[in-house]
């Protein structure tokens, strides 16, 4: 008949921590101790604590079980059993002084459950009194100062010294509170001690069958070792000496391949966490490709501020391969910077980056010294030769043209200022925002003292050079027009078309920096340029209209086109050519080209005409206007010399000489051949003189806004006499030569007649006209010239 299975009815108590002693009741135990086989308490393994005390009664110590559950028994014959009740374990905070039945370990353990809070974990007072707060207890400044050896106020610490305790916890407990917190300890001492006692009691019958067992084992191999006669122990501690490598063997193995794994897990979670610093060297090459500097410094400074302080060495390492990049990307950089042409913002950001990448300030400085080197190179490199058909340079004025090297290539001296101005109007102010964004902090550096007097000098520098350039090529003699004409006598009056319009880009340039802020004295020396080039172009376009009046005769065409011009003091006009108008309008070009270019307003002048404003350059102004008027003359009396009105002069006299009738003209454009050009050139000074000449003094007088100041006055003045003198000399000239042939004409007829002066007929004989043919044809000759004199 099979044995039944155990049956658990009861126990006692029905809770507790681990380690509590628990009195099992029920049925069907076993009928002796070997009998029972297994017991567990809400699922841990209690048999090495279990006490057989009756097939009914079973006494055991709970495990560290943190639930509630059955009390299982196993026993030989019935095999597992059942429980109708249920213990509850939990978890306990075990003190220095407290009992326990199971291995507490100095950490405490959570055997599956939660975490217990701060309040929860700490522990009791062993004096039994209440612990101060911790603002009240002595600093632990001063608490090592009373206690310089080591020592500790933890009741688990090896270092535990009593006096320390009672600073820090009961500094301010009074000394009968402390008496009875001493009273309190010995009474738990004591008790402890009774607990002792009380348990060996409460175990001897089981103390007494652990000695029964050990002696049977003392007599047992005591009998074993009579019958091998060899010590059973040595060859148990061989073997167990044999076990122990093995197993140091196998655990060295096992946790050599748990250190590996451990250090290999590490490294990897090492490398995730990091690997930022790991793929830095990577990303900076990269970023260096496409140029992206600032992602790079960003990087740099977290990995600099991580990672340069390190003691690990991989990280060491890492990080010196970075540095390796980012001096290579500095050493680039700095050429970068250095490397014209560069634009202003790419100049700026890569300032901006060098100082965070080493924190040298020198680096903003060497750029707007390589910019400012970069500036004095292109105004002193040779121009280029510019294309043809080229719409970028420099047209010289329709104005002035006329001249035949004025419509070839453009003068290198020309092109060099053209050249020079444009790549200073670019250049200057990247220079000069460049160094305002150094001085105000925009370069992420602080601006060294000593440079605010530096950069001054490089601004008047690089202005007095383009102010020396453009002197230089404008205002010198020139040797070289193009390659290909060459002549050695030229002088700045060949440079007259271009010098409007390089005044015009001057003045424009003069606009552009007033904008920038600059200094009063860089500004002073644009304008001294502008005002220089004013009076030099004021020179050079004067002399110019002076040489093409001069050159005039050479457009004289003898037709007079011009309706009859009335003059003052005469009933009918004479035969006026369009040299008078050519010459008024030379003028009137002239005056108006100074309008558009030397008379342009620039910011901060006062005055509308500046540069006449001064007396010198007034003067030298109506010394100019003089000059040209002497170049109308001096055009007048080059015709009258001329080889075509000398013999065109003998012709007239013959037709007039062979024709008793006045000479006759034929309407039209057609030059007829009974005109003598001494006349018309005779008619062309008065009317010069009397028309064209107030139109000229007034288009001259625009200039100044007065017609009666001295040097204008003056100019009249000559102009006037020139102009009278020119028609007496004319006049003469052409009487001288029309008397000679009336001269020698009579002479001959007198002497073949023996006219005889002191027998002149009676004036009634003349009146009657009873007077020889002859005579009547010489009167008629002498009539006729002086009609044509008083009527041309």
């Amino acid at each position: 008949m099979p044995a039944e299975a155990p049956t658990v009815t009861g126990i006692s108590p029905k809770e507790g921590p681990p380690g509590t002693r628990v009195t099992i009741r029920g049925q069907h135990f076993g009928n002796s101790p070997r009998d029972l086989m297994g017991l567990t308490i809400c699922g841990c393994n209690c048999l090495l604590s279990a006490e057989w005390v009756s097939p009914n009664k079973i006494i055991a110590r709970s495990g560290p079980a943190n639930c509630k559950g059955d009390i299982i028994v196993m026993t030989r014959q019935g095999g597992i059993g059942a429980s109708t009740v249920q213990f509850r374990g939990y978890m306990e905070t075990v003190g220095p002084l407290k009992e326990s039945a199971v291995w507490v370990e100095e950490e405490i353990s959570n055997w599956g459950r939660r975490a217990m809070s701060t309040t929860a974990m700490q522990q009791q007072d062993p004096l039994g009194l209440s612990v101060e707060d911790s603002s009240k207890s002595l600093p632990d400044d001063q608490m090592n100062q009373y206690f310089p050896h080591p020592s500790s106020e933890s009741l688990s610490s090896e270092d535990f010294v009593p006096a320390r305790f009672l600073l820090k916890n009961h500094h301010g407990t009074s000394f009968d509170d402390l008496k009875a917190g001493l009273s309190h300890l010995q009474r738990k001492v004591g008790a402890h001690k009774e607990g002792q006692l009380s348990f060996l009691k409460a175990n001897v019958g089981a103390v007494m069958d652990q000695l029964d067992t050990l002696c049977v084992l003392r007599d047992k191999f005591e009998q074993d070792a009579l019958q091998v006669r060899m010590m059973p122990t040595v060859r148990l501690e061989q073997s167990i000496e044999d076990s122990r490598r093995e197993a140091d063997r196998l655990f060295k193995e096992v946790l050599n391949r748990r250190e590996n794994a451990d250090a290999t897990r590490n490294a990897l979670s090492a490398m995730q966490r990091n690997k930022f610093l790991f793929l830095l060297p990577t990303s900076i090459e990269k970023n260096s490709i496409k140029g992206d500097y600032d992602l790079i410094v960003n990087d740099y400074t977290r990995a600099k501020s991580l990672f340069s302080d390190s003691d690990i060495e991989i990280f060491k390492r890492v990080f010196e391969e970075v540095d390796k990049r980012i001096d290579s990307l500095i050493s680039r950089l700095k050429t970068q910077l250095t490397t014209m042409p560069c634009t202003l913002e790419d100049q700026k950001k890569l300032a901006r980056n060098l100082a965070s990448l080493d924190g040298d300030n020198n680096h903003a400085w060497n750029a707007i010294e390589a910019r400012y080197n970069y500036l004095l190179e292109s105004l002193t490199a040779p121009p280029e030769k510019p294309p043809e058909n080229s719409n970028n340079a420099l047209s010289p004025s329709s104005k002035l043209g006329g001249g035949q090297n004025w419509q070839g290539e453009l003068p290198i001296k020309i092109q060099t200022v053209e050249d020079c101005l444009e790549v200073f109007s670019f250049q200057f102010p990247e220079l000069w925002k460049l160094g305002q964004s150094y001085f105000s902090g925009e370069l992420q550096v602080e601006a060294s003292s000593g440079h605010n007097k530096s950069f001054r000098d490089i601004i008047l520098r690089s202005i007095k050079m383009l102010c020396e350039i453009v002197k230089e090529n404008l205002t010198m003699p020139v040797g070289t027009l193009t390659p290909k004409h060459k002549n050695s006598n030229k002088n700045s009056t060949d440079f007259g078309p271009w010098l409007p319009q390089c005044l015009t880009e001057v003045v424009f340039l003069y606009k552009s920096l007033c904008g920038l802020d600059l200094p009063s004295d860089a500004l002073a020396l644009i304008n001294n340029l502008i005002q220089d080039l004013r009076f030099h172009c004021l020179l050079v376009i004067m002399k110019q209209t002076s040489e093409q009046v001069r050159m005039l005769y050479k457009q004289e065409t003898w037709v007079h086109d011009l309706p009859s011009a009335t003059l003052p003091g005469k009933q009918s006009g004479g035969l006026v050519t369009a040299l008078p108008s050519l010459f008024e309008s030379k003028v009137t070009d002239a005056v108006t080209l100074l309008k558009e270019s030397i008379f342009v307003h620039i910011p901060g002048e006062t005055t509308v005409n500046p540069i006449l404003a001064n007396p010198s350059v007034h003067s030298q102004y109506g010394s100019l206007a003089q000059s040209i008027f002497q170049g109308f003359v001096q055009t007048l009396e080059h015709l009258s010399s001329s080889k075509e009105v000398m013999s065109a002069t003998p012709m007239f006299l013959s037709q007039i000489l062979t024709s008793s009738l006045p000479p006759t003209r034929q309407s039209g454009n057609r030059k007829l051949p009974s005109e003598n050009p001494q006349l018309i050139i005779l008619s062309n000074c008065l009317y010069t003189r009397d028309i064209v000449l107030p139109s000229v003094m007034k288009s001259l007088a625009s200039l100044t806004g007065d017609q009666e100041t001295p040097p204008l006055l003056l100019a009249r003045e000559t102009a006037v006499n020139l102009l009278s003198d020119l028609d007496k000399q004319l006049c003469e000239k052409y009487l001288e030569s029309k008397t000679d042939p009336l001269v020698g004409t009579i002479e001959p007829s007198m002497y073949i007649g023996e006219f005889d002066w002191a027998k002149l007929p009676e004036r009634s004989v003349i009146e009657r006209g009873d007077l020889r043919p002859y005579i009547k044809e010489i009167l008629a000759n002498l009539i006729s010239v002086n009609c044509e004199v008083c009527k041309f």
